[in-house]
């Protein structure tokens, strides 16, 4: 999976997504959406298939944001079997593109 690059704007088509590198502890994204849907998945490792599948425990898994949304939210990346939580953007449209940029 590619990663993103903080504060560049960022053209998704189709359902592609990109990893937003993170620190443990808090992290503070500025999200704003031009164009489309896109949804910012938070997961936590699981051994059970080596994936970042599972919900983190006790926080939110998902973060949905629209076209015209310039929001900031806080994030608690923590560590599940000695892995460090993942987050990604994707983009919820497999026909339109969606248009964004996220400053951390």
């Amino acid at each position: 999976m590619k990663e993103l690059v903080f504060g560049e704007l960022i053209v998704l088509k189709g359902q592609h997504c990109l990893r937003i590198p993170v620190e443990m502890g808090i992290n503070t994204l500025c999200v704003e959406v031009i164009e489309g849907k896109i949804r910012i998945n938070h997961g936590a490792y699981t051994p059970d298939g080596g994936t970042w599948l599972s919900a983190p425990t006790g926080r939110k898994a998902h973060y949905d944001f629209s076209s015209g949304d310039n929001d900031r939210i806080d994030i608690d990346i923590q560590e599940s079997f000695g892995r460090q939580d993942m987050l990604s953007v994707v983009n919820v449209s497999l026909f339109h593109k969606a248009l964004l940029r996220i400053i951390h």
